[in-house]
């Protein structure tokens, strides 16, 4: 018997097809599995089957498994020690020149770094060299240029208030760089 009904040579194979699909059995859904107490074995009270430990036992499994997938975590304790740096990178602190307060934490070396021609300011690229900067942030300053007119918004000792430096944007956004006074910042702390 042939399950394409295109491919049907005669009207009896055509009409136990039909009778097939009537029936049930060629639908593409398959009807849902329904329990019958018939099936079930005849217990008293109290008494377990087989099939109710088995059952039983599978649910407790189910749920330790899900239990231990929820709480499921690793501890990592991580140290110096542990850590792979090919090499450690040594911090040059900058004190104020006037009072000798603490005012920039930096990788570089601030001296060495290149200076602006406009103002000898010490250029310092903030995406290239980390540095931390201990100071008050203050207003923004509009300096007339010979190309127009330059904005900087400085920055001032916490201690005494002596003008440190300047960025050309505000301190909660990004800037290209960070540029200190000449002569605001000494690598020695003897005021």
């Amino acid at each position: 018997m042939y399950l394409d009904k295109n491919a049907v040579d005669n009207p009896d194979e055509i009409k136990e097809l039909e009778r097939y699909k009537d029936a049930g059995g060629g639908g593409t859904k398959s009807k849902p599995r329904v329990e019958d107490d018939n099936w079930r074995a005849k217990t008293d009270d109290g008494e377990l089957t087989l099939a109710d430990l088995k059952r039983r036992q599978r649910d407790q499994l189910n749920e330790e498994f899900e239990e231990s997938q929820q709480k499921k975590f690793k501890i990592v304790n991580f140290t110096s020690e542990d850590s792979h740096l090919v090499g450690e990178k040594k911090l040059f602190s900058f004190y104020c020149a006037i009072c000798g307060e603490h005012c920039v934490a930096s990788e570089v070396d601030c001296f060495k770094l290149p200076r602006r021609r406009t103002d000898r300011a010490i250029a310092m690229e903030e995406a290239v060299h980390f540095h931390k900067k201990y100071a008050n942030f203050g207003e923004k300053i509009l300096l007339r240029r010979q190309n127009g007119v330059e904005r900087q918004y400085r920055f001032y000792c916490r201690q005494c208030n002596q003008p440190l430096g300047y960025r050309p944007n505000p301190q909660s956004e990004t800037s290209k760089f960070t540029y200190f006074f000449d002569k605001a910042i000494v690598s020695d702390q003897s005021a």
